[in-house]
């Protein structure tokens, strides 16, 4: 297995040990656009620096990753990837993901622990990330 380098990528997709999808860039989106780039595959294994509860219902609703390591695990992402037999390493954990300046938990996570209902999640996922409804 690929040691995550946060360095070189904040996102990566591996399938056994060979890197197939790697990004830079931060929030949710990367992880949006690698799930639907990949959307044929599973069994994936991703490294994500920051994992959030919002990144792991994608995930979850992805069906395409078996195995999570990051840097940073909210708590209410620990215990919904364990319910739903993802497998996690992280180095650290919060009790929430927070904005870049820390004043407040970040919309990704406050969407996802105020919206039970999945489909009205990915909707409001969706809308925060501007990704339009293709008919």
């Amino acid at each position: 297995m690929l040691t995550p380098d946060f360095t070189r990528y904040s996102l990566a997709l591996l399938e056994g040990d060979r890197l197939i999808h790697s990004s830079k860039g931060g929030g949710l989106r990367p992880l949006w656009d690698a799930l639907e780039k990949y959307s044929e595959k599973s069994g994936l294994i991703l490294h994500d620096k920051v994992m959030g509860l919002a990144a792991a219902r994608l995930i979850h609703r992805s069906g395409i990753i078996a195995e999570v390591h990051t840097m940073v695990v909210s708590l209410p992402a620990v215990q919904f990837l364990k319910d739903h037999g993802i497998r996690l390493t992280a180095f650290h954990s919060a009790a929430n993901i927070l904005t870049r300046d820390k004043s407040a938990v970040c919309p990704g996570e406050a969407i996802a622990l105020g919206t039970g209902e999945p489909d009205a999640f990915y909707q409001k996922i969706r809308e925060m990330m501007e990704i339009p409804v293709i008919a």
